[in-house]
């Protein structure tokens, strides 16, 4: 069974545990949950029994408490430079825009590919400021 969050979570790591307390359809306490996150939305995996698919119902609501701090975007070393060197400030990046160029960049190995990638980025963050 997944739960699905009707709005994905940013800035935490996937795959990790936290505790979910289910108000609605039913009252439990703590349901502990594995937090699954996508490119476009997060459920969340109870990892032990305690809610039936009935009890589920088509929705619910709930507060998620995540024991983990947010973690902010990586910015690659190679990245970081080639920032620096242009000026570009990306100090002012949404969650949503640091996910996708980053991605994007990662996806690329060492080599042409990326310097490439890397110049493109420059080029579109230069364009915004």
């Amino acid at each position: 069974m997944l739960l699905i969050v009707d709005e994905r979570l940013s800035g935490y790591d996937t795959f990790l545990s936290a505790t979910l307390r289910l108000d609605r359809p039913v009252v439990l306490s703590e349901l502990p949950v594995r937090i699954l996150t996508f490119d476009d939305v997060t459920v969340l995996s109870p990892l032990k029994s305690g809610l039936s698919q009935a009890q589920a119902g088509g929705e619910w609501s709930g507060t998620l408490l995540i024991p983990h701090g947010s973690r902010p975007p990586t910015i690659p070393d190679d990245l970081a430079q080639a920032v620096a060197e242009a000026g570009v400030d990306i100090s002012g990046w949404s969650p949503a825009e640091a996910r996708q160029l980053l991605t994007f960049l990662g996806e690329a190995g060492p080599g042409p590919v990326r310097i490439e990638r890397i110049g493109m980025i420059i080029a579109t963050l230069a364009r915004r400021s």
